[in-house]
């Protein structure tokens, strides 16, 4: 395999620089070339929804919440053939979007984290998120900051990937594939992959780009919870110095080795009584000499400590060295020297991975968006996939990357594209099948909360299981939306058919004592009683209810039901609360149609 030159270098990032500057192809133009290319191979004719379901669908996307009522009556009096995607351009602009989309990352990160410290570092991720968010920087120069980042973790965002996994050196290869590629090749972590091509060989290399990462306690802080990544750039524990002296005074016969008899009732006695002996005493002669010492690592990489060079373990012999293993990609043919900085190993890593010649990198993106976006996926799992696996509307995600690549991986742009295309628009449509059927899916734990929040026209959720405490060396900030995430979360890298509701998702919201608080509530700002002072009659106070929580008016046989709720019901109160209740614990309030 050739080596990885600095021309190598140069010429990825120059590809990239010129992905960047050129004219990005235009959204509506893309949006109508896959639309055409999915219609062409589906059976099923596209009906689009409704203005007022796209507004809730968008919104929910987009920004994380449902559109309000102000909102509402604004889009429904646009009278212009383009209102929906001036309505996604001004929803793109929005903070919102920023801090929607920081915490989808959040949590495709942080769901799978094997650092149990970890949390200490999602604030800064948010906050660093939705500024690379707000701030439209391309989706190649995040990737970059993550795989690279180093020094102090609890304000620095863009060491999340690597603090998530305690700078496992396996750990953070496995993650990168799959996140930012769509590979799963961690299955070949000890042998080859059992159904793709990936070999044992390919994953070390991988794994090989990260082996002098380090994660220790901050020295520059006396707060135990402040930690670092640093790099490990010499072998530990070797001084040529002291091995020269030691091997002076020891070497009895000065044929400059050390056997175990010399070394008896000296410190380095116990050398040769640990498993350390098999890795310093290479040739297994039973002497150790003094280059040995100086050039003497642990086999494997220990973890948050670093080690200068990776080996992939011998299955056959788990106490030896193992194999020593350059750097490369397994989607590329290049690889770089292992004498490399951790610096420079991990720039090299990030150029590869984002370098507009692997398509997988585009790919990984555009695939994932779509699938939250539509509902539909070109490969699913959306993070396994590859080669060998076949993608559904091949051509249609194949251009769909190209021109994502071609927009300087503009994450807006993409949005952009998305949302105007028909797939996006379509209706409910649970008879079609392929790309058309459409069901409605599960709202994400921070999108749920916030529809929450908004319908009840509160900022904030108290703290429903922890009664206010706050875990140590945590931040302060919405304590309420972190722990409603811990109980409706997941990763959003699931395929949403897979998820099924829990017994404590449903207890919260049917029996919540803060939940039920805010709907009884009587002070002037609360749902009911702002929307009660504001109309005359109980259907127009139901009809606003159902605007509120599901973005429309009820439908008639709704509004005859909600009437009759309140007849029966002891008050008119009571009975309008009942149906708050109701709207809350619908499937259609819990999901995006």
């Amino acid at each position: 395999m050739p080596r990885f030159t600095a021309v190598c270098l140069l010429l990825i990032t120059a590809q990239s620089s010129v992905a960047h500057s050129a004219q990005p192809p235009s959204p509506a133009d893309t949006a109508a070339a896959i639309d055409q290319m999915i219609a062409s191979a589906e059976d099923d004719a596209i009906a689009v929804v409704d203005d007022a379901t796209f507004l809730r669908r968008v919104s929910l996307d987009l920004i994380g919440r449902p559109a309000s009522l102000g909102e509402i009556t604004m889009f429904g009096l646009d009278p212009s053939p383009e209102k929906r995607s001036r309505l996604v351009a001004r929803l793109l602009d929005s903070e919102e979007y920023a801090a929607n989309w920081s915490r989808y990352w959040k949590e495709s990160i942080f769901k799978r984290a094997t650092n149990v410290r970890a949390g200490l570092v999602e604030p800064a991720f948010e906050q660093w998120m939705a500024d690379n968010l707000r701030d439209n920087r391309g989706w190649d120069d995040v990737v970059t900051d993550l795989l690279t980042a180093s020094g102090p973790v609890n304000n620095d965002g863009s060491t999340a990937l690597i603090f998530a996994h305690e700078g496992q050196p396996e750990e953070i290869a496995a993650e990168a594939s799959r996140l930012f590629l769509g590979v799963q090749i961690q299955c070949a972590n000890c042998h080859d992959h059992p159904w793709d091509r990936w070999k044992r060989e390919q994953f070390h290399e991988l794994v090989a780009f990260f082996p002098r990462v380090s994660v220790r306690r901050d020295r520059q802080s006396d707060n135990m919870f402040d930690y670092e990544i640093v790099s490990v750039d010499r072998a530990r524990n070797t001084n040529r110095q002291l091995s020269a002296f030691f091997l002076t005074r020891l070497d009895k016969n000065r044929d400059s080795f050390i056997t175990e008899n010399e070394a008896e009732n000296t410190p380095l006695a116990r050398v040769f009584n640990s498993q350390a002996r098999s890795y310093i005493d290479k040739d297994g002669d039973g002497r150790i000499s003094i280059e040995e010492i100086k050039t003497a690592e642990p086999p494997q990489n220990r973890p948050g400590q670093g080690a200068t060079e990776h080996y992939m373990p011998d299955l056959s012999d788990p106490s030896s060295q193992g194999t020593l293993t350059h750097p490369a990609l397994f989607t590329s043919d290049l690889s770089i020297r292992q004498e490399q900085t951790d610096q420079v190993r991990r720039a090299s890593a990030a150029r590869l991975f984002t370098a507009r010649s692997n398509p997988w990198f585009a790919k990984a993106f555009v695939n994932r968006v779509w699938s939250e976006l539509t509902s539909t996926a070109f490969y699913l799992p959306i993070d396994d996939m590859g080669p060998d696996r076949s993608a559904e509307h091949e051509a249609a995600i194949e251009r769909l990357a190209s021109d994502f690549t071609k927009a300087g991986y503009d994450i807006k742009w993409l949005m952009q594209v998305i949302t105007r295309t028909q797939i996006y628009q379509r209706a409910i449509n649970a008879d079609a099948e392929g790309f058309v059927r459409r069901e409605p899916t599960r709202l994400r734990a921070d999108q749920l909360y916030d529809a929450v929040c908004q319908t009840l026209n509160v900022t904030a959720l108290p703290l429903p299981f922890t009664g206010g405490r706050q875990a140590p060396g945590s931040r302060r900030g919405d304590q309420g939306r972190r722990q409603f995430s811990n109980t409706f979360g997941f990763d959003p890298s699931t395929p949403r058919e897979d998820l099924t509701g829990t017994i404590p998702e449903a207890l919260f919201l049917m029996n919540s004592p803060q939940l039920h608080a805010f709907i009884r509530a009587e002070n002037a700002s609360s749902t009911i009683r702002r929307i009660s002072d504001q109309v005359l009659t109980d259907e127009d106070v139901v009809s606003e209810l159902y605007l509120t929580a599901l973005g429309r008016e009820p439908k008639p046989t709704e509004l005859k039901i909600c009437m009759q709720a309140i007849a029966d019901a002891p008050s008119r109160k009571e009975g309008l609360e009942d149906i708050l209740w109701a709207l809350l614990n619908s499937s259609e309030f819990q999901s995006k149609s």
